[in-house]
């Protein structure tokens, strides 16, 4: 079975893109890792993904010739990615890719019988942002689950920055991951006004490698890696 890691959320600004960027980071090297931008808004993680080779990279638009999101030209990139030698594939979802997945899956297709026909495995990772991002996160969050639990694995990730000025957010959010089941993880807190947020935020916009990093931020680098993407 080959591996796809789905990151996604409706809520616009809460890191997906930064989260992208640290799988990247844990996994370029690896010539059967690939990548996909499915943000056709933005295509942030095409800018920010520069340092990986472009046969590990793709970008996949769900828009028709008119500018028009079609959901299911996701289904239609899917069919052709079976062709592909990879083992993992990493997709960054804009906030309207990541708004019409729910409508995909309840209306369009049985998504579970069709990754398995193509020979996949689905993880989504759902990206929860803090203060007035929060809700808005939730509600998607919950969303998903009400389709997905018993088909998919949910990974939830704390976008650690967000809620820096929110401590009992974090703690609801932990909480109420443990009683539903789901896998509960953080990533991204890099705080813009230090000096180490501060490199580390201009060289994730630059599309920087890790070993391009002074000393300080890539350390830095380094340890969120180690501690929060030890095993994924």
């Amino acid at each position: 079975m080959k591996n796809l890691h789905f990151i996604v959320q409706a809520k616009g600004g809460v890191g997906k893109s930064i989260l992208m960027y640290l799988f990247a980071l844990k996994h370029y090297q690896d010539p059967r890792c690939l990548f996909i931008d499915v943000d056709a808004s933005t295509q942030t993680s095409t800018r920010q993904l520069k340092f990986v080779h472009q046969d590990q990279s793709d970008v996949a638009s769900l828009l028709d010739e008119k500018g028009l999101l079609i959901r299911d030209n996701l289904l239609a990139y899917l069919q052709s990615l079976a062709k592909e030698d990879f083992d993992d594939a990493y997709f960054d979802f804009g906030a309207p890719e990541s708004e019409q997945l729910p409508a995909l899956i309840e209306y369009d297709i049985p998504l579970k019988a069709f990754a398995e026909g193509l020979g996949f495995e689905i993880t989504f990772h759902i990206v929860i942002g803090g203060g007035g991002a929060y809700n808005p996160s939730i509600d998607y969050l919950l969303r998903m689950f009400d389709l997905i639990k018993t088909d998919f694995e949910i990974v939830v990730w704390q976008s650690m920055a967000t809620f820096r000025k929110f401590p009992h957010l974090t703690q609801e959010l932990r909480e109420n991951c443990k009683d539903s089941g789901l896998a509960f993880r953080r990533f991204g807190d890099f705080e813009p006004e230090s000096f180490l947020g501060a490199e580390i935020l201009t060289g994730i916009r630059k599309g920087l490698a890790l070993d391009t990093y002074t000393i300080g931020p890539r350390l830095r680098l380094q340890r969120e890696l180690q501690i929060n993407f030890a095993d994924v």
